[in-house]
């Protein structure tokens, strides 16, 4: 910064120095108010499931799980970013762990944890799309022989997390209802429904929390849609509507 001074020059420096006060308050007060701004914005987590040597589900044409859920994960964030802190546990495609992606979600004190999966089946013909809530059953359920759900399950869960999750199920459970209901608005192919399991991904987390299982690739048919950019917008938008609709009825 350079100053033009026609006066003494003690005058001079102290002319410098309030201004030199002045702006370094001015920035100061900017800063603060853009944490305070930051602070209060809601902080979602997106887990695209899967990644690196973890492929996930493979369709007959060869598009992976792992991909396809990056993917959806990118654009509902893009769909989200103007009104929340969004964070995916992947950016790319390598292997995490599962206590790493609760983790990530726990340690920044997430508002919300979304894992995204696809489903898969021997069965060519199966569809649908499901949201899946923390709910602890005492016998074994059908749903825990889906595929994708078989690949998330791990016997390592950090023991400071475990658990955990149970505190929050009734939240994930209208969490899961409001993205169901967007969903099931906009999304013409498939009804979505929601179902509680047992699910290791999401029993440490310590906030609401779901999976949302967006369709089976293994369905030729809905694999070409879920391929399609403007589908996947149209899908990403209605999960963001959901959301959105979640922290309307739950600011805390």
């Amino acid at each position: 910064m350079s100053v033009y001074c026609n006066i003494s020059s003690t005058h001079c420096y102290i002319v410098i120095l309030m201004s030199f006060i002045l702006l370094v308050m001015a920035n100061t007060a900017e800063v603060m108010a853009k944490k305070t701004s930051y602070n209060n914005e809601k902080i979602i987590i997106l887990d695209p499931g899967h990644g690196g040597h973890d492929k996930g589900v493979q369709s007959m044409n060869g598009t992976y799980e792992k991909t396809l859920s990056l993917k959806l994960a990118n654009i509902i964030a893009k769909k989200l970013k103007d009104k929340y802190r969004v964070f995916l546990t992947r950016t790319d495609d390598y292997w995490l762990d599962i206590p790493s992606r609760i983790d990530a979600a726990n340690h920044l004190k997430a508002n919300l944890f979304i894992s995204i999966h696809f489903g898969g089946s021997f069965l060519h013909k199966t569809s649908g799309i499901c949201i899946y809530y923390y709910k602890e059953i005492s016998r074994s359920a059908n749903i825990l022989e889906n595929e994708t759900l078989k690949t998330i399950k791990s016997n390592n869960i950090q023991t400071q997390w475990h658990k955990i999750q149970n505190r929050h199920k009734t939240t994930s459970h209208i969490l899961a209802e409001s993205v169901k209901n967007r969903i099931n608005e906009h999304i013409e192919f498939t009804k979505c429904k929601v179902q509680g399991a047992p699910v290791i991904v999401l029993s440490g987390a310590d906030m609401p929390a779901v999976i949302i299982e967006a369709g089976y690739i293994s369905n030729p048919t809905d694999e070409n849609k879920l391929k399609d950019t403007k589908f996947l917008s149209d899908f990403a938008k209605s999960i963001s509507k959901g959301i959105e609709d979640f922290f309307k009825t739950h600011k805390n």
